[in-house]
């Protein structure tokens, strides 16, 4: 008789080398549908996933004030009603030092004349408390943002760029909020790759990542808007330095870009785009190493299929599964497509995961679970109904019978700290990682990563590990610790809390002084409509 393991060997071997056409893993339907329309998903560090509607694209529903949230114990199988204060609908969302999740801004209002028939966005802001499953009320933004991305900095600070603002209108500025009220309104980045003095014009949904030395990069994915080249954003003088490569710039609307693991490597992939008029999507990928001198991108390994509104989750063996999609724009389950991937950073290969079975294209998203499976859920509305059933994949490394297991660990760490770990495993631990939870929607998790933790081994056989001492690697919260033995097989994951021993400073935007004003704003330049 195969033992799982040696099964699991066969199989990714067969894909590798193309003999697979089922795929690894399983899909499986959960029993229960969710009760909103899950627009929105993050993992909370207590296990749970807030499912965030809002309206939910739904008119009528915000004509009357009906906002929804619902949290759900995957565990439990239990879904929690959430009272939810304003219209949550295509907020940005980013997790906080303490564990909260930071939900700021939202829509103010659907097409109309006024707007020149596009949604307009909310000031609004405020954090989710796991501990009380209850919203609370923060400062305003200085402007309205719809479809703002909030990233996560080195510091605990929360970078909420770009937007609608309240008058329907893209916005290019910048705001950080430090936990308690937000810094003035900052100017766009001035870009010195195109013409002089040009600043960056954000799209919507900006594919933003956190790099080791404290600057952004920008991918290039984005979700409506202007198409704009990727950059490297430097926050101190606010300037962005461009970067060339990308193979098709202009089928980057609803792509997804994700920092590949492990975030040392300083390594951003971009998957998949299209454009929202209608026309093919792309099966392209590409990759940026930007450790490199002079980084830039160069083609990776393709899809299978072309696909737009594309879910990418880091998996906690070190691979990337991406799945769901469309190949046109928002056609209503005429190009749904439902294969699924799994991408190795190591040997660059794509190897056939098994089909979904659920459709998911706009409004869809991907949530990796602690156990290491992935939940799905959401797409677009059409004929007023909405897509709620959940879907999850479970990795081939779900059907070992001896997963490693964390047995003795402290569940705060500091940056720069050496811990003792115990695990039990059949075979040695090869690797130990902290995967932030995923906050995501609209194809955008721009805090998504995987950060490798060092180890030694003890005389007493447990493991001593090396917490990286830059929270820019690791931006203090909480993380999932996963230990993966030398047959890829991961362990369940174990809450870790990451921080500082002293707070550090909030930065601002520009030469290290306080935020600019307010930077005008693009005098005719309506954003999208729809939802």
């Amino acid at each position: 008789m195969v033992s799982a393991r040696a099964w699991r060997g066969v199989v990714l071997g067969a894909a590798v080398l193309g003999l697979s056409a089922c795929g690894v893993g399983t899909w499986s339907t959960n029993s229960s549908p969710s009760p909103i329309r899950a627009v929105h998903a993050a993992l909370l560090h207590n296990g749970k996933i807030l499912l965030v509607a809002g309206s939910g694209n739904d008119r009528d529903a915000f004509a009357a004030g009906t906002f929804k949230t619902s949290v759900w114990d995957p565990t439990a199988n239990t879904f929690t009603s959430v009272d939810t204060p304003w219209d949550a609908f295509c907020a940005g969302h980013a997790q906080l030092a303490d564990g909260r999740l930071l939900v700021a801004g939202g829509t103010a209002g659907y097409e109309q004349p006024s707007t020149s028939n596009t949604f307009s966005g909310t000031r609004k802001a405020y954090t989710f408390n796991p501990d009380t499953n209850q919203y609370e009320r923060v400062d305003n933004m200085a402007i309205g943002r719809w479809y703002p991305t909030l990233v996560t900095l080195g510091d605990g600070s929360v970078l909420a760029v770009a937007g609608q603002d309240a008058t329907g209108k893209l916005t290019s500025t910048s705001q950080i909020f430090d936990g308690g009220s937000w810094s003035a309104n900052a100017q766009p980045p001035v870009r010195d790759d195109l013409t002089p003095g040009a600043t960056q014009g954000w799209p919507l949904y900006p594919g933003l990542h956190l790099l080791a030395d404290g600057r952004l990069f920008f991918s290039g994915s984005h979700t409506f808007g202007t198409t704009m080249p990727p950059g490297i954003w430097n926050l101190a003088d606010n300037t962005m330095h461009g970067v060339t490569g990308i193979p098709d710039l202009g089928h980057t609307d609803h792509a997804m870009s994700v920092l590949l693991p492990p975030a040392q490597d300083q390594k951003v992939m971009i998957i998949g785009g299209g454009r929202d008029n209608g026309t093919l999507s792309t099966d392209t990928t590409a990759i940026i190493d930007l450790n490199q001198p002079n980084p830039h991108y160069t083609q990776a390994a393709s899809l299978d299929v072309h696909k737009m509104y594309v879910s990418a989750v880091i998996l906690p063996d070190r691979t990337v599964l991406e799945t769901g999609g469309e190949q046109k724009e928002r056609q209503y389950g005429t190009s749904y497509v439902y294969s699924a991937q799994i991408y190795d950073p190591q040997t660059g290969i794509w190897t056939k995961a098994k089909d979904s079975t659920v459709p998911r294209g706009y409004h869809s998203s991907a949530i990796l679970l602690p156990d290491g499976r992935v939940a799905t859920f959401g797409n677009n509305p059409a004929d007023n109904s909405f897509e709620l059933r959940i879907e999850i994949y479970s990795p081939e490394y779900m059907t070992s019978t001896d997963r490693p297991a964390i047995t003795d660990v402290t569940n705060d760490m500091n940056y720069g700290g050496s811990y003792a770990m115990t695990a039990t495993s059949a075979t040695p631990i090869k690797n130990v990682s902290l995967i932030r939870p995923m906050a995501v929607t609209h194809s955008l998790d721009a805090n998504q990563r995987l950060v490798d933790v060092p180890f030694t081994t003890n005389r007493d056989g447990s493991l001593q590990l090396s917490l990286t001492g830059n929270p820019n690697l690791a931006p203090p919260g909480w993380y999932m610790l996963f230990a993966t033995d030398q047959a890829g097989i991961p362990s369940v994951a174990s809450w870790v809390h990451v921080g500082a021993s002293q707070p550090q400073a909030t930065p601002s935007i520009g030469s290290g002084s306080p935020a600019p004003g307010p930077a005008p704003e693009p005098p005719t330049q309506p954003g999208p409509t729809g939802g």
